[in-house]
């Protein structure tokens, strides 16, 4: 069997593997300041903290008052959709 145009198991499972560990490599990110931001409106965004939650405890949160995913100006005591407390935080 010396088919020339034909590719050995051992190659294509060596393809196949190079594929699947290229797929888990994390996509580059691009900073906070260059990534797109929603409105307020579109994060449902609120001045007010809903229960606990609120921005100042937020891992997008960016003092004094800026958010890693919402345009403009927030709150420290706001909440929005994306809130996502920091770990200890209360």
């Amino acid at each position: 069997m010396s088919d020339t145009g034909s590719v050995s198991r051992r190659a294509l499972l060596g393809r196949v593997g190079l594929a699947a560990a290229a797929a888990l490599i994390p996509a580059r990110r691009a900073p906070a300041q260059q990534q797109q931001k929603v409105s307020k409106t579109e994060a449902k965004y609120q001045d007010q903290p809903k229960g606990p939650q609120r921005c100042e405890i937020c891992v997008n949160f960016r003092p004094p008052d800026q958010c890693q995913f919402v345009e403009g100006t927030i709150s420290k005591r706001g909440w929005c959709q994306f809130f996502a407390a920091r770990e200890g935080a209360q």
